[in-house]
């Protein structure tokens, strides 16, 4: 899980246009000020994709119950073993749920974010074409 979340975070910075790194050093906005200001806003749609997978592959952690984790998963398990549809339902409907409902908000999150973004961007480029006119 670690490392898809570190490869988001990378692809999420690599993908920042080098004008707008440049823009911003012209600007004269150190690089701290940089990260916070330009990077960060511009690559937490990537970031929160890294994110969604990873919970996603975090669902996964109903099969730990076979481990002896426990959790929602150990319910399900023990269902299933006393052949009981109650126990199975009432452990698969909190996992389905939650994974619906996470799902759900970081597509809504993600899809503001890149509008958000691409209305910026558009924004900044159309303002310093303005300028070179």
């Amino acid at each position: 899980m670690l490392p898809s979340l570190v490869r988001s975070v990378v692809a999420g910075l690599q993908q920042v246009p080098r004008d707008v790194h440049k823009s911003a050093h012209g600007m004269g906005i150190d690089p701290l000020q940089r990260f916070f200001a330009v990077d960060v806003p511009l690559a937490l749609p990537v970031w929160l994709a890294g994110l969604r997978v990873v919970v996603q592959s975090l669902s996964m952690a109903v099969v730990a119950a076979l481990l002896g984790a426990g959790g929602f998963g150990a319910i399900i398990f023990q269902g299933l073993l006393n052949s009981a549809l109650d126990l199975v339902l009432l452990g698969v409907i909190p996992v389905i749920a939650l994974a619906v409902i996470s799902d759900t908000l970081f597509r809504l999150l993600i899809s503001l974010l890149e509008r958000t973004h691409d209305s910026l961007y558009k924004g900044v480029s159309k303002h310093f074409a303005d300028k070179a006119r």
